[in-house]
């Protein structure tokens, strides 16, 4: 009689274990790590693609020229310099023959063209913008060099808002808005 009682007391011992401790914890707090692990491995897959992704763009940026690097930073640089930006402006005029003054920056809302609604530049995309309100004073043809010296610049730039007042000693004041960019 032992001998059949003994391996159904092991049996009803072996099914009590298990109901009682393995699978409670093979399904609580290891699923809980099995589950973890899991989400653990998929940031270390995702990093290694960042990773993989980012060797891939270092590599297409040291096939630039460094020339090329220097003119697209001057073109759209990653932040702006406003006391470098007003000098460039300051610089195109003084070759152009007229003097610029009142500086005033600030960002604010541009008319859309023939209506009344108003267009925010600079709040989408990658870029951001900053608008620059300066007055000029001299000739017309000196405004129209400097006009020109600033479409030719390498700074990408535009000219939002232009007043023009006369004066009888044949030095005209141009009020004018330029509208600058940078990277975010």
């Amino acid at each position: 009689m032992m001998s059949r009682i003994l391996p159904a007391a092991a049996l009803v011992l072996a099914l009590g274990l298990f109901l009682g401790y393995v699978n409670p914890t093979y399904t609580g707090a290891i699923s809980d790590l099995r589950i973890e692990i899991g989400n653990l491995d998929r940031a270390l897959t995702a990093a290694a693609n960042y990773r993989f992704r980012e060797n891939e763009l270092a590599e297409a940026r040291n096939r630039i020229r460094a020339e090329d690097l220097a003119r697209l930073t001057a073109f759209l640089p990653d932040g702006v310099d406003n006391v470098q930006l007003i000098l460039d402006l300051d610089a195109l005029a003084a070759r152009s023959g007229i003097r610029l003054s009142g500086f005033d920056i600030g960002e604010r809302n541009l008319p859309a063209s023939g209506s009344g609604d108003t267009v925010v530049l600079g709040t989408e995309g990658p870029t951001e913008s900053l608008e620059i309100s300066v007055t000029a004073v001299g000739s017309y043809e000196g405004f129209n060099s400097f006009l020109a010296a600033a479409e030719r610049s390498l700074r990408p730039l535009d000219l939002v808002e232009l007043t023009i007042k006369d004066s009888p000693t044949g030095a005209y004041s141009f009020d004018m808005a330029f509208r600058i960019y940078w990277l975010r």
